[in-house]
């Protein structure tokens, strides 16, 4: 990504703002470890980055649009001996404004933040009345976040000010990808068949699973991109349950293994589910099983056009569901579709694996995962298979491709 691609996000952020607001988002800061200051990775805020491209933690982005006009500020950390004698490198004020596309006079060290918060704050004759945050906690158990506290400070000084939060109105943004975007996402994709079809070449019935997972990271790894989310190995029995996590079982002949993972490049991650058998031959039955779902996902991925609600794609698997799964002998009443499939067929992807998305109609440049599955408990099988797919102005474009899809490609990749 150039700094142009996110100085036009900030741009378009600042066109849905109306005047007498501020903007605040923050980079984040790594978790700690017992005893460990700093030392878990660190993972940018998502929102953040899109806005600046910066991925060092404790820095802090200042939009503002009142009636003097409309400033744009970066808040970092002043490069000290000791900090990069022991962690390298510090951001700097020109690299910050590489990055981001702001000039290098709008970037600032970290103790000038609260003057240029504070200050239109003060003078209600700006007119700035609102202040965002990017508030994005899963869970109201977690700790407050450092831009959760520095709200509260704000509207314990400014009580006539209204704190509110901007992530809608970056999801909306998010939600359709531009062509850099989609060109990360394509090649993390890439990666990640290659890293499963080494996988395939490499890994044994009788081995655990987390050596199936280690042959594919370790290519991935090799390839210099990084995983963006735990990898599901899952074998046998355990590929019914839908974030199987503990990859620690044996993968034996006769099993099939399911697999959900992804590469990340440029904090872009593909999505990708396959299922194989571990013997390197499907049965009878499993290649049945697997052949619902491919189709399946050929059912889901022709919905996926503008103009489309999103969630026709899911419906249109359930419906087809109803039909094939009489026929495998698996359900007798249309109601049963629910014991064999129980999860949603799409989500959004970007810089999230479940990227934010208020769109409920398809439109032109959303990226979107195309998932069915099939999980039948009383068999021991769980089968998955998960492309991304990029809707077009026509056709919906699979990034992934039709690779190892095929019982035929599979087989042949697995024999010994």
């Amino acid at each position: 990504m150039n700094a142009e691609f996110f100085s036009n996000n900030r741009r378009r952020l600042m066109e849905k703002l109306e005047e007498g607001s501020m903007v605040l988002l923050y980079s984040g800061t790594a978790p700690v470890k017992s005893n460990d200051q700093d030392m878990s990775p660190f993972s940018v805020n998502r929102n953040f980055y899109y806005m600046t491209g910066i991925d060092t933690q404790n820095v802090w982005l200042l939009m503002s649009k009142n009636a003097r006009g409309e400033f744009m500020h970066l808040f970092i950390d002043e490069p000290d001996d000791y900090t990069i004698k022991w962690n390298g490198k510090m951001l700097t004020k020109e690299r910050a404004s590489e990055r981001s596309g702001l000039k290098a006079d709008r970037v600032h060290y970290m103790p000038e933040l609260d003057s240029y918060v504070t200050s239109p704050l003060a003078r209600l004759a700006t007119g700035v009345s609102d202040v965002y945050f990017s508030f994005d906690r899963l869970s109201m158990k977690a700790a407050p976040t450092p831009a959760e506290e520095y709200a509260r400070t704000i509207r314990e000084k400014f009580p006539a000010v209204q704190i509110r939060n901007i992530a809608r109105e970056i999801a909306s943004l998010r939600a359709v990808k531009a062509p850099e975007e989609v060109a990360c996402i394509r090649r993390a994709g890439d990666v990640t068949i290659e890293a499963l079809r080494h996988m395939l070449q490499s890994a044994r019935p009788g081995e655990y699973e987390y050596q199936w997972q280690a042959d594919y990271e370790h290519y991935v790894a090799r390839s210099g991109l990084r995983h963006g989310f735990e990898t599901i190995a899952a074998a046998g029995e355990n590929a019914v349950m839908l974030h199987y996590s503990d990859n620690n079982c044996i993968a034996r002949d006769g099993d099939l293994l399911l697999v959900d993972l992804g590469a990340e490049y440029g904090y872009y991650s593909a999505d990708v589910s396959r299922t194989f058998p571990v013997g390197g031959k499907f049965t009878d039955r499993q290649k049945e099983l697997f052949g619902i779902v491919r189709e399946a996902m050929e059912v889901a991925r022709e919905k996926m056009r503008p103009g489309v609600a999103v969630k026709e794609s899911n419906q249109a698997v359930i419906d087809f569901y109803k039909k094939a799964l009489r026929t495998a002998g698996l359900i007798s009443d249309d109601s049963e579709v629910s014991k064999y499939y129980y999860h949603g067929v799409s989500h959004s992807l970007g810089l999230d694996i479940h990227d934010p998305s208020d769109r409920l109609v398809y439109e032109p440049g959303m990226v979107i995962t195309c998932e069915p599955g099939l999980y039948v408990a009383e068999e021991g099988i769980g089968i998955r298979l998960e492309n991304d797919i990029l809707v077009t102005e026509n056709a919906p474009e699979d990034l992934t491709g039709d690779r190892l899809l095929r019982v035929e490609e599979i087989e042949e990749m697995m024999a010994r």
